[in-house]
């Protein structure tokens, strides 16, 4: 289910990039138009989860976490608004790859620590790889482009270490410009769910543990800095790490490693409201 949606979606992308290829001026409106869908979606979840859970998952809530206990990764297909405030049992938070063995990783660390060209890595290989394919990366369709991309992630890089680390709406708020996202990314944090779209997002597995989502470049940013905390977007929780959450709320005994948990922080003993 999750890859087909995950597919139609991507089929939608490539259908309203085209649109915009040929008609900029409906960039906009598209946004704006995904932006209220995908808003929608999150909504009806969220009215779904207060009336199942004791500590109902607040969608576009952000904790506090050492950028240094997100160790392993687990890849779940689909949209992020897909998973937002999500509850899902079964096995899918089992296996996945260590952080530091992706090749994104591994090109920050030769990069940044030894020096060495975004062009002499693997993870530039492998992308480059895929443009010239026919499959854009990260909005990149040429060489040239993924080039003028590797320069602005030395532009975050030195942005983060120079001024802290900025959560998108202090981005927004500042009229601050997103050096990824370049110009235009000051509209798109205007809307939810694009300035949402581009902080980090974890899940949460069974046993709390929590699995990097997506922001590969800010975290690999973060992990190389030493930061002690960044703020990162729950999207997808284990029904059993829920059934701790709930737990807690109720006022019920939970595990003590448990108890200074980032994901129970804003929560309050006996209040029902969850952490909206």
């Amino acid at each position: 289910m999750d890859a087909a949606v995950s597919a139609v979606d991507d089929r939608l992308r490539a259908i309203g990039q085209r649109l915009v290829d040929r008609h900029p001026q409906w960039e906009s409106l598209l946004l704006r138009a995904r932006d209220g869908y995908a808003r929608g979606t999150v909504r009806l979840r969220w009215v779904a989860n207060r009336l199942r859970y004791a500590a109902p998952p607040a969608p576009y809530r952000l904790l506090s976490v050492d950028p240094a206990a997100i160790e392993r990764t687990v890849p779940v297909p689909g949209p992020k608004f897909k998973h937002a405030g999500a509850v899902v049992g079964g096995d899918w938070d089992r296996g996945g790859a260590r952080f530091a063995e992706l090749d994104v990783f591994r090109a920050y660390e030769r990069h940044f620590e030894a020096g060495v060209p975004w062009q002499e890595t693997a993870f530039y290989d492998r992308v480059v790889d895929q443009i010239e394919a026919g499959s854009p990366q990260w909005g990149c369709r040429t060489r040239r482009e993924f080039d003028e991309r590797c320069e602005r992630l030395d532009t975050l890089y030195d942005r983060i270490a120079a001024d802290g680390y900025r959560t998108q709406a202090e981005l927004h708020d500042g009229a601050a410009s997103d050096p990824i996202e370049g110009d235009d990314s000051h509209d798109r944090r205007a809307l939810k769910t694009e300035r949402f779209k581009h902080e980090i997002a974890v899940h949460v597995d069974r046993d709390g543990e929590l699995l990097f989502a997506d922001g590969r470049n800010r975290l690999s940013i973060a992990k190389l800095l030493g930061l002690d905390t960044v703020p990162v977007r729950v999207l997808r929780r284990h029904r059993r790490w829920q059934a701790v959450r709930d737990a807690w709320v109720r006022g019920r005994p939970v595990p003590p490693a448990h108890r200074d948990h980032p994901d129970l922080a804003g929560l309050k003993r006996g209040d029902r409201r969850g952490d909206r």
